[in-house]
């Protein structure tokens, strides 16, 4: 009755192998999945530095921002979501790692009733990563969406002013 059990007794070793090989073989399929642009890029700090120097040169001379739009979506329960739509392009010859935009909505007395910070090109280390949002490269312009659950009431629905804050360049 010993070698029958024996017989029966269930391959724990092979099992355990073929885990751990399915495993490695997951995350190798994941690793190589990602964009060249995503795995040769170096971490971007989740807060870029003010904008002096050759920065600031650089943001002036070489990106555009090109033309915004506003677009409202209301849903069955009646909540509004404000979209503000741009594009930006990169016309120097160096590569954006990172690029931050600042947007103010103003009242009809051009007082600032709402200041938002946004990155449409690159992200923050250590959050989480909704969208891919590789470098930008010479030449490269990408649009954005920026969704506002809530403006302020005293926004007089004009076009936000949108400017360069921060810029990573490599």
């Amino acid at each position: 009755m010993n070698e029958a059990e024996d017989n029966r007794s269930f391959p724990i070793i092979p099992l355990v192998v073929a885990g751990v090989l399915g495993i490695v073989l997951l995350l190798g399929i994941l690793w190589l999945g990602r964009p060249e642009s995503e795995r040769a890029s170096p971490p971007v700090p989740a807060k870029l530095p003010p904008l002096a120097g050759e920065a600031a040169r650089y943001a002036e001379e070489n990106m555009v921002l090109g033309p915004v739009s506003l677009s409202r979506w209301q849903n069955f329960l009646g909540q509004v979501v404000t979209y503000v739509d741009g594009t930006v392009k990169n016309t120097g010859p160096r590569r954006v790692v990172a690029l931050e935009l600042k947007l103010e909505f103003h009242d009809i007395f051009g007082q600032v009733v709402l200041r938002e910070t946004v990155r449409p090109v690159g992200e923050a280390a250590g959050r989480p990563r909704t969208r891919l949002s590789p470098p930008l490269e010479p030449g490269e312009s990408r649009a954005y969406r920026v969704p506002f659950e809530h403006i302020p009431a005293e926004w007089n629905r004009g076009a936000p002013y949108i400017r360069v804050t921060g810029l990573l360049l490599q």
